[in-house]
């Protein structure tokens, strides 16, 4: 028996949901874990038995009673992830969700037809890995019936930079779209945004230093000070500050891991964690989000400076994924 972990591919470069399939099967790998690679591809263009044999090309290293750690979703829509859900099964596979989106609670236009077929889906689960326990709540809500659950609560970001302790400036960095985003098209605040993006619409009548697109070796060092931002708006069609209470924010574990402290909402999904390791702020509103880096004193800074490097080793060192590795075995194998 071994262990076993898909990983998406295809997608953009810039592609954080392919970003943290890529760097979670790494930290997989290193622990001994063998890689299924999906490719993301237009599914309609198959038959149904060129993807049955797709699929079996997949699967051609799987060993009879292997567990399976299925990182969802492949992007490639839930036809596909049902019919590799059932050609795993034929391998008597002991089959793991790892759920790291979930599109119907992403789209709102989704939700009516989706929602249900989705959580009938992870209901064919052995195991789930979850977000968070919020995200658990309400998939319960909706019906999910899965009882063993993992908890991943923060996304790794492994790295061979080690920060050193950010220096007390009274300002927010951002790291996302201004489409996705539009909250950071107009900012009158007091404290300065620093904005990293690569469709940035610039107005020098903003209070926004706009700092563009940088991969990850060249970005972490950049982020030496101030206060990262995680903070999402409702729109019309994505509900993002509703999903943000039930899902990891990579961004989140991106500052933590430069040693940034942040800044968040309120009902962020990692909130108690950011309370209870003193890891930066929580605000209700961008006004208060503000005045609380306004009124933060150096001392303060600094005591949430020095908790957030610490943290941070631990999400530089791959230490979130490996807790998950654990718990999942020692749960699966002793059921």
């Amino acid at each position: 028996m071994k262990i076993n972990i898909t990983n998406l591919y295809g997608m953009a470069n810039t592609s954080t949901a392919q970003a943290a399939q890529n760097v979670t099967t790494q930290l997989a790998k290193a622990q001994g874990v063998n890689e299924l690679a999906i490719y993301r591809y237009n599914v309609t263009s198959d038959t149904p038995e060129q993807l049955r044999v797709r699929i079996d090309g997949i699967n051609a290293s799987l060993q009879m009673g292997d567990i399976v750690i299925f990182q969802l979703p492949t992007w490639n829509g839930l036809e596909f992830e049902r019919q590799y859900l059932s050609q795993l099964r034929v391998y008597q596979a002991r089959i793991v969700f790892f759920i790291q989106d979930i599109p119907p609670l992403m789209f709102s236009q989704n939700y009516d037809d989706w929602m249900k077929p989705y959580v009938e889906f992870f209901n064919e689960a052995d195991l789930l890995i979850l977000p968070s326990e919020n995200m658990a709540a309400r998939l319960k809500a909706e019906g999910l019936t899965v009882d063993s659950i993992v908890y991943q609560r923060l996304w790794d970001h492994p790295t061979a930079y080690q920060p050193e302790e950010a220096a007390f400036r009274r300002e927010l960095t951002f790291l996302g779209s201004q489409g996705r985003f539009p909250f950071t098209r107009e900012w009158h605040y007091a404290t300065r945004l620093r904005l990293f993006t690569t469709d940035a619409q610039v107005d020098p009548t903003q209070n926004i230093e706009y700092a563009g697109f940088h991969p990850d070796t060249a970005l972490l060092p950049m982020l030496d000070g101030g206060f990262g931002l995680c903070w999402s708006v409702d729109t019309p069609e994505q509900p993002e500050r509703q999903y943000s209470h039930l899902n990891a924010s990579y961004k989140l574990s991106t500052y933590l891991a430069a040693g940034l402290p942040v800044v968040a909402n309120a009902d962020i999904a990692a909130a108690q964690l950011i309370k209870d390791h003193q890891l930066g702020l929580l605000a209700e509103t961008l006004e208060e989000a503000d005045q609380l880096v306004q009124n933060c004193t150096a001392e303060e800074y600094q005591l949430m400076a020095q908790k957030a490097k610490d943290y941070g080793y631990l999400l530089r060192n791959g230490y979130m994924f490996k807790r998950i590795l654990v718990e999942v075995v020692e749960r699966l194998m002793t059921k």
